[in-house]
């Protein structure tokens, strides 16, 4: 009766991870070419620049309320299955997992709606296109919380910007401030890279863990309200990723790449949605 049991939750956690809405092969481009992370990975930190922030702009509504933005926040987002490449600035998603999964864009400033979202094929990758000078982050999630209207900050972000003031230079990091829910690499053209790949999800001390609103168990936040460090989950991100590669908190390390073409690529294996 256990085995039962536990089969039909994992058969409805299956089911809670796809979209809302119908999936049709048909809506969705044909798959761009999926990313070979060892690859990526095997460029040495050493033989690119690295900065602590750059001009990457990071705030949001739970860290500064005062800074104007240049955006409306979303009412409600837009779903896609894949954008058009028209040459301006954009961002690619491999999403290594077995199945699809989803992928959530929201501005800064704007933690409750999504801008955009997109569900992406297993082994699949595509483009998201992104207006001049968007600034936010990417999370991976699902429908029924994502788009609840409330903010779904405990998870890994995948944080862009682009500059417009410097020829819309894009800067680009991947954050565990907030939590982590699984890996994300990101990268540019010219192959510098930042994030990581491997799962850091189970092991974790007592103390490390947090529960994200649809019941997954993943890595806690390293910094609570007012900034004060979690050591516990901070240390343990330390350990597994190191703050050369991803934010550990906001004192640490050197993990943000640029670049100035308007583009990077991220490539998604599995994490805890």
């Amino acid at each position: 009766m256990v085995k039962f049991t536990l089969a039909i939750s994992l058969l409805a956690g299956a089911v809670g991870a796809l979209p809302g809405t119908a999936i049709s092969k048909s809506k969705a481009p044909p798959s761009l070419p999926n990313a070979d992370p060892a690859a990526i990975m095997s460029v040495p930190q050493s033989s690119f620049k690295s900065y602590q922030s750059g001009g990457l702009v990071r705030y949001n509504s739970t860290q500064d309320t005062k800074h104007s933005k240049r955006w409306d926040c979303s009412s409600s987002p837009t779903l896609t299955y894949g954008d058009t490449d028209d040459g301006g600035p954009g961002i690619t998603i491999d999403n290594d997992a077995s199945d699809w999964r989803g992928f959530y864009f929201y501005h800064n400033s704007c933690d409750s709606v999504p801008w955009k979202y997109i569900w992406i094929a297993g082994k699949s990758t595509q483009f998201v296109s992104v207006p001049t000078g968007w600034e936010g982050r990417v999370q991976r999630g699902v429908d029924d919380t994502m788009l609840n209207g409330q903010p779904q900050l405990l998870g890994s972000w995948l944080e862009i910007s682009w500059d417009i003031k410097n020829g819309n230079t894009g800067w680009a990091d991947v954050s565990l401030i907030r939590g982590c829910d699984g890996g994300i690499l990101v990268w540019n053209p010219d192959g510098n890279w930042k994030g990581f790949t491997q799962w850091v999800l189970d092991g974790a001390p007592d103390g490390a863990y947090d529960m994200k609103n649809d019941g997954q168990w993943v890595i806690k936040a390293t910094e609570g309200d007012g900034g004060a460090i979690n050591t516990i989950p901070r240390d343990w991100d330390i350990q597994q990723v190191g703050s050369d590669y991803v934010y550990v908190d906001d004192s640490h390390g050197s993990p943000v790449i640029s670049t100035s073409n308007q583009r990077f690529s991220s490539f998604w294996p599995d994490g805890r949605a």
